[in-house]
């Protein structure tokens, strides 16, 4: 019997709450809709979203339909493909960034074909699967919102992440003087990334060391938020992403906060993509783990210290 005709694992939940509502199912495969294609996920990227959305964190800003799959990104194989999709596409590599509400710890994924991106022989599976939501919301911060280049100082908080730790490459190539702070068992890491100054945060506050940068980089929110505009110049920016709630103090101090979207946006990815495969990017992944091992995964990711990206291979 085939995979399909079987059915396909994937994990699941079933209402809000801790690592061990998760569970690994079997159930019916996908097919393609109009305009879709079924990806066959070799490998599945592992996000701090991921266990906010299953903790009921985020619950005030989009609702969930249960039983719900966890993850948003991943790549794999194109195996099938609906009226209306490119039959071609069969066959191809792909990385995506699923739309909300279709899970990607998954072995397989119907998404539309129009979100998928192509890679390249030499990025893995593993590398591409931690480049979708990582990737795009540092290009998104960093080079969309921010627009940073040469002769910026740029602050950017939890840059040993997955976020971060592209964000820090960005900058970087773009020119940009970077500031980070991570860790004091992650300096050496971000440094190697391209951060000219790295500050531990468990060594020292970030605020006594900066000053009069043009841009923070807010991965973290609360109290970090808070802090980070005593070395933001006046008139500088403050962009933020996936954070913890905040008081928008921007007027007070001379600032400008953003808050962009991260979308599901193929042009953005194919960008994050062709950097990678160039070598001017690369992602951290830093812990490759088996599917059977995804309350593990999860449970790391909510301790808030990882280093790069954790993924999951199928």
């Amino acid at each position: 019997m085939s995979e399909p005709e079987a059915g396909i694992l994937a994990v699941e939940y079933d209402g809000y709450g801790g690592p061990e509502v998760l569970r690994l199912r079997r159930i019916v495969a996908p097919r393609p809709a109009p305009g879709e294609v079924v990806v066959k996920v070799h490998a599945a990227s592992v996000n701090p979203v991921d266990w906010k959305v299953r903790s009921g964190l985020l619950q005030k800003f989009f609702s969930i339909t249960f039983p719900a799959i966890t993850g948003r990104d991943a790549a794999g194989e194109v195996v099938a493909a609906g009226s209306d999709a490119d039959m071609a596409l069969i066959g191809q590599r792909v990385c995506f960034l699923a739309p909300r509400g279709v899970g990607t710890w998954s072995q397989r994924v119907a998404l539309p074909a129009s979100i998928t991106v192509a890679i390249p022989s030499t990025l893995s599976y593993e590398h591409a699967a931690a480049l979708p939501l990582a990737g795009i919301s540092a290009m998104v911060g960093i080079v969309q919102t921010a627009k940073v280049n040469a002769g910026m100082r740029v602050l950017i908080h939890a840059a040993a992440g997955g976020v971060g730790s592209i964000a820090v490459q960005l900058a970087h190539m773009r020119g940009a003087t970077v500031i980070a702070t991570c860790s004091q068992h992650n300096r050496d890491f971000v440094s190697h990334l391209g951060a000219r100054e790295v500050i531990a945060y468990d060594k020292t506050a970030f605020e006594d060391q900066v000053r009069d940068v043009d841009v923070v980089f807010d991965l973290i929110g609360g109290d970090v938020h808070r802090r980070s505009y005593h070395v933001l110049r006046p008139g500088g920016m403050m962009v933020c992403l996936a954070a913890a709630p905040y008081e928008d103090q921007s007027a007070q101090f001379g600032v400008k906060i953003i808050m962009p979207q991260v979308p599901e946006d193929r042009t953005t990815l194919e960008s994050v993509v062709e950097l990678a495969a160039a070598g001017k990017i690369r992602p951290s992944v830093e812990q490759v783990l088996p599917l059977s091992d995804f309350a593990k995964a999860q449970d790391m990711s909510q301790t808030g210290h990882a280093r790069g990206k954790t993924v999951l291979v199928f």
